[in-house]
């Protein structure tokens, strides 16, 4: 029957044709994809004021190499670097002056190595060790004039000897 309707008029064809190309149209679902991120992605982040308050990077969605963090007034904040998402090596903090304020060292994410945080004058306040972000080795402060005020030492988080003389398991119970 179908056959025999576009053979007697092209008006039947034409109207299956509009029929199937609307019929068609409307079945057509809307399928909305995300698009795909860039594989390298410049991240600006601001102050709700609009002064950029960090830079840095992403990379097939994590956060790669260089980041820095700015004031309000646009100086270094600070400078920390990654590696597959995870903060690897030295991070350097700023004092608004410019200033050196704190450096760590950082490996596979945890902090590793030697913490140390300068008074804004740039005198030593304060350097203590990590391991596996575990307090580690010799933590000491210091007043601003350079006179030693504390100084402890630690074995993977646990004090071990304060001002020289050991800690024992009696000693840190009776405190």
């Amino acid at each position: 029957m179908l056959f025999h309707m576009f053979n007697q008029n092209n008006f039947g064809l034409k109207f299956f044709i509009v029929s199937m190309a609307l019929m068609l149209s409307a079945c057509k679902e809307n399928i909305k994809t995300d698009p795909v991120p860039p594989p390298s992605q410049e991240i600006k982040e601001t102050y709700g004021t609009g002064e950029v308050s960090r830079i840095y990077t992403r990379v097939n969605g994590k956060i790669e190499g260089k980041m820095t963090d700015y004031y309000p007034s646009g100086a270094i904040k600070g400078e920390k670097f990654f590696k597959d998402d995870k903060q690897e090596g030295k991070t350097t903090v700023y004092y608004e002056n410019g200033a050196t304020k704190e450096v760590q060292y950082y490996v596979n994410g945890l902090k590793n190595g030697g913490d140390t945080i300068f008074y804004e004058s740039g005198n030593l306040q304060y350097v203590s060790e990590f391991k596996d972000e575990k307090k580690n080795g010799y933590l000491r402060k210091w007043d601003e004039d350079g006179g030693l005020i504390y100084e402890a030492r630690f074995s993977m988080d646990s004090l071990t000897e304060v001002k020289g003389k050991p800690v024992t398991q009696l000693t840190r119970s009776n405190k």
